[in-house]
């Protein structure tokens, strides 16, 4: 709920400002509209974040305890001895003890003792987001260089890390660990775990790691928008296909296209050389079955290009039975859940806060690829369906807007009808 609304139920309260309410609804809801969206997503209230929550358990543990209390020669060892080590400057440590406990993976979150090692990880990933250029999640991971954002620019320095646990309006708070008020000698000792907030545009705050938020992490979001995928691709939801494993179309607009998601080209081939990786057995067994096998094998096991293959009657049969083993199944399954997340990144890195939306928009990305966020979600794109949309960004708001069904004909009206059926009842 953004600020003005907050206000807006306070007066509704109060029965003196109820009566004069009808005369200024209008122009705060003339307000409330014409807000930019990222204005909005700064001003969003506390969300809850399994790492968030856990920073602040951490925080609060140590508003009644001691480190002598616990056996702890300092604060800091708690969180080093998590991974074995000696007190070193512990910042990751800390960062890294909340992320094992909330349950993340610290390699997907690219994990590491050193600051600037965490966030190269994270950029190998696609995960580092440069602040002001980034809307940030609660839960997100926090990259300070204290010499200001142009040093970073130049650097790509950071030297400390924390976790976002609030964002509400233009101010951001953190917990982060090994802090401490200019103490040179005995740090280690003097070291604490500390809480801050501080303004979205401080100059200390480098980028962000993108991970962490209820958004990013929810499982339910991705199966969602998997089920979503997979319908429009090839009829069935995610949670109910058999043997649409199996799915080959031999001469999709140029190329092949493969499995649930209807994967195309060289995706396409992507899928096999992954089912291949699984169990090379399994698939060479399969390509002995077929006279066209070899080719296809040949092609997995090289750097073939299948922009433009179109498969003969037995290279398809031998691909479908390919995507029927159990390591072709597996290849679709990772794949299409790693595909829906990318998609749902995408969508919350450019501000998107509203889980049916995003599974709305994401949809829309795997048709027409990853780097069509503007051209075919956001408003800058003749078929955004964000175009026009200033400030509700509700699933209907998005749907009504007409956009992504290609151009003037309506090509995919059916298509974005039925998702947004199917999301609006969800």
């Amino acid at each position: 709920m953004t600020t003005a609304a907050k206000v807006f139920m306070m007066l509704r309260k109060n029965k003196t400002a109820n009566k004069i309410i009808g005369g200024i609804v209008a122009g705060i809801v003339f307000l409330i509209l014409i807000i930019p969206i990222s204005l909005l997503q700064i001003q969003q209230s506390t969300r809850s974040s399994a790492l968030a929550e856990q920073a602040k358990a951490e925080f609060s543990y140590w508003q009644g305890t001691t480190p002598e209390e616990t056996g702890y020669t300092c604060q800091g060892e708690r969180y080093c001895s998590h991974f074995n080590a000696s007190v070193v400057d512990w910042c990751c440590y800390f960062v890294g003890t909340c992320a094992d406990n909330a349950g993340l993976d610290l390699y997907e979150i690219g994990f590491s003792p050193s600051t600037n090692t965490w966030a190269s990880n994270l950029s190998e990933k696609g995960k580092l987001k440069t602040a002001g250029a980034y809307s940030p999640q609660v839960g997100n991971l926090i990259f300070f260089n204290y010499d200001g954002r142009s040093n970073y620019a130049a650097t790509g320095f950071v030297s400390h890390i924390g976790i976002v646990v609030e964002i509400n309006n233009n101010q951001i708070t953190v917990i982060a660990g090994n802090e401490y008020n200019g103490a040179t000698e005995n740090w280690a000792n003097v070291s604490y775990v500390n809480e801050y907030t501080l303004s979205i545009d401080d100059d200390s705050i480098a980028c962000y790691g993108a991970v962490g938020s209820d958004i990013v992490a929810s499982s339910e979001l991705s199966e969602l928008t998997r089920d979503i995928i997979s319908h429009n691709e090839i009829g069935v939801l995610y949670s109910e296909i058999d043997n649409q494993y199996g799915s080959v179309i031999p001469n999709d607009v140029g190329a092949i296209s493969v499995g649930v998601y209807g994967w195309h080209g060289n995706k396409a081939l992507e899928i096999l050389k992954r089912a291949y990786q699984i169990n090379q057995l399994q698939i060479y067994s399969v390509a002995l079955s077929y006279s066209g096998g070899n080719s296809v094998l040949t092609d997995i096991t090289s750097s073939a290009d299948w922009s433009a293959y179109i498969p003969d009657s037995d290279e398809s049969s031998c691909i479908k039975a390919m995507l029927l083993t159990d390591s072709g199944k597996q290849a679709q399954d990772e794949t299409s859940i790693e595909d829906a997340q990318q998609y749902i990144d995408i969508c919350t890195e450019n501000g998107l806060t509203d889980k049916k939306v995003i599974a709305y928009c994401s949809d829309i990305l795997n048709q027409f690829g990853v780097n069509s966020f503007y051209a075919n979600v956001y408003g800058t794109g003749r078929n955004g369906v964000l175009y026009g949309v200033n400030s509700s960004t509700t699933l209907y708001d998005v749907y009504n807007s007409g956009r992504a069904w290609s151009d003037s004909n309506y090509n995919y009206e059916s298509r974005r009808t039925w998702t947004y059926e199917y999301l609006k009842d969800y």
